[in-house]
């Protein structure tokens, strides 16, 4: 059989590249992974079909114990050979290229992403000494060497003599999410009535953490000269600038134009209601706000860095430390119309949107999600059985490490106010608030109700055995949880924000609620246990939407960089 092994330093990582791993399972590889398994509970990687190796890597390239790490890696290379290593992160990325130099001559093929390198225009001099004589260097010992933006792709091309060089399209956008269809000019001018933008001013919108990197400080005072403007600018996130910044708003004597909005769980629909969207971040890869404004095809302005210019060209790029620029563009932008150039930044966004699969799904993977169809729910009650839950009883299930994060505890003081014995709530997931929760639970007298499993790594069966799926996260980037649940026909109860949320974007997939809201989560699960028929709805609908999931570009590339290595 081939071998594959995939390197990174930690092996939290490879929750990022576990579509590659199904690929090349698919392809009939026994897949290796090496990491660091043991610098936090987070890097203990699982996943069906795998080897794993413990590599005792450091992420400072000084550390003594990359030494260990090189030492290990050889003895490992020795005792398999592996046709493919693919390799990532910068020390796994480093230490596995060093060892597989000999036995490249041997046929063993080398893989590298860069997932954005260290050194780009505008990066400090230090870096270009210290990263880029490495990776030059590397790059005479890759077969493949992949990047993500355009910038890194053109330098890469250039100067890093690797055997090929791919470029790969980053993250994509749900353009269906943002389509301004989804609202009425009705509805555009209910929000902007709730925002006290008036019939004759512009609103201008920025999304981004208030932090240095996203560079909000420099439109503030770029409006402050902006004097023939009518506009209010409305700046969504959250961050350790946000005294900062509110204090240079009132300094400016902008408070009635300028407004911090917070954390915001409507940005779809803030950008189809603003004029102009403003994006001054110093440094990006490929930033997913400005895709979600062009695909609302709101006329944008940005920063003209690296990541930016992959979606953005010409006159709507800004010098991000010009605060007359910025001023004169935003101007410019207001007062001219710009509607068919953002028709053009929609037009080229084509390449980055998540296409629909095109034929039924059944028993089969999810590539993109790694996410296996299921078509019909099979031996529920051998698998209660199993899992020692009674057969009668309604059954709520969460997967999720057990962090703050993940929020389970909203749900077990909800089940611990409601007090219903025919609820039972499992939650699949090890983490640092286990003997908390535990504590917690029997403080409650639900021990009966509430059952902490662990680690599972039959996810699949308990789908199949639950009633309902609830993920009341308070932060996700796209939970695969909930695909998961869905692909089994589970009706959802999902938190309310951006990354969950999305899934409920094409119907009826559950009940969606307040993740800090213990009234809100009781109500939605005593809906789900009461009303059989919209259980039953929700489910059907789960189960085409599910089919929805596309096979990004990206599995795509990887596929034939897979199929033509050379």
């Amino acid at each position: 059989m081939k071998k594959a092994l995939f390197a990174a330093t930690v092996g939290s990582f490879f929750n990022f590249e576990r579509n590659d791993i199904k690929i090349l399972q698919s392809m009939g590889y026994e897949v290796h992974i090496a990491a660091n398994l043991n610098l936090s509970e987070n890097d203990n990687f699982q996943a069906e079909g795998i080897i794993r190796h413990q590599i005792d890597f450091a992420r400072s390239p000084f550390a003594k114990t990359n030494i260990t790490a090189y030492k290990q890696l050889k003895q490992l290379f020795k005792e398999n050979h592996f046709d493919i290593a693919h390799c990532h992160t910068p020390m796994g990325g480093v230490l596995a290229r060093l060892t597989a130099r000999k036995y490249r001559k041997q046929g063993t093929k080398v893989i590298y992403t860069a997932h954005g390198f260290h050194f780009f225009k505008g990066a400090p001099l230090k870096n270009w000494l210290l990263y880029y004589p490495v990776e030059w260097f590397l790059a005479h010992l890759t077969d493949e060497l992949i990047t993500i933006n355009k910038e890194d792709y053109a330098l890469a091309q250039k100067h890093m003599h690797a055997k090929h060089v791919t470029y790969i399209p980053g993250v994509g956008v749900d353009t269906k999410k943002f389509s301004r269809d989804n609202f009425t000019d009705e509805m555009r001018q209910v929000k902007r009535r709730e925002l006290g933008i008036s019939d004759n001013e512009k609103m201008l919108l920025s999304v981004g953490e208030l932090i240095t990197r996203k560079n909000h400080e420099a439109v503030i005072r770029a409006l402050a000269k902006s004097d023939n403007v009518k506009y209010k600018y409305f700046i969504c996130g959250q961050g350790e600038l946000y005294n900062h910044l509110n204090d240079l708003i009132r300094k400016l004597k902008l408070s009635d134009r300028i407004f911090l909005l917070g954390f915001r769980t409507d940005i779809s629909e803030l950008c189809c209601c603003a004029d102009l969207f403003i994006f001054p971040s110093f440094q990006e890869g490929l930033p997913v706000a400005l895709m979600e404004a062009i695909a609302s095809k709101t006329p944008v302005i940005c920063s003209d860095i690296r990541g930016n210019t992959d979606l953005i060209q010409g006159s709507a790029l800004f010098d991000p430390n010009n605060i007359d620029e910025i001023s004169s563009k935003i101007t410019e932008y207001i007062n001219n119309d710009k509607s068919e150039e953002a028709e053009r930044n929609y037009s080229n966004l084509k390449m980055f949107d998540l296409t629909e699969v095109e034929k039924e799904i059944k028993d089969k993977i999810y590539q993109n999600g790694g996410v296996k169809y299921v078509s019909k729910i099979i031996e529920m009650q051998n698998i209660r059985k199993q899992i020692g839950v009674s057969l009668n009883s309604f059954l709520i299930l969460s997967v999720g490490e057990l962090q703050s994060r993940k929020n389970h505890i909203v749900v077990i003081n909800a089940l611990s106010e409601l007090k219903n014995s025919n609820i039972v709530y499992l939650i699949a997931g090890i983490g640092e608030l286990h003997d908390t929760y535990q504590q917690l639970i029997d403080k409650n007298g639900m021990s009966d109700n509430i059952k902490l499993l662990g680690y599972r790594s039959d996810i699949k069966e308990l789908c199949l055995a639950a009633d309902c799926f609830v993920h009341p996260s308070i932060r996700e980037g796209l939970g695969i949880a909930p695909l998961e649940a869905m692909a089994c026909g589970l009706p959802l109860i999902l938190a309310d924000i951006n990354g969950i949320k999305d899934y409920a974007e094409d119907g009826i997939t559950g009940c969606c609620v307040d993740p800090r809201s213990v009234d809100e989560m009781k109500n939605a699960i005593v809906k789900m246990y009461e009303d059989k028929d919209f259980r039953k709805k929700c489910s059907e609908n789960n189960l085409k939407i599910a089919k929805k999931f596309d096979i990004s570009n990206t599995q795509k590339i990887m596929t034939e960089i897979y199929k033509n290595i050379k």
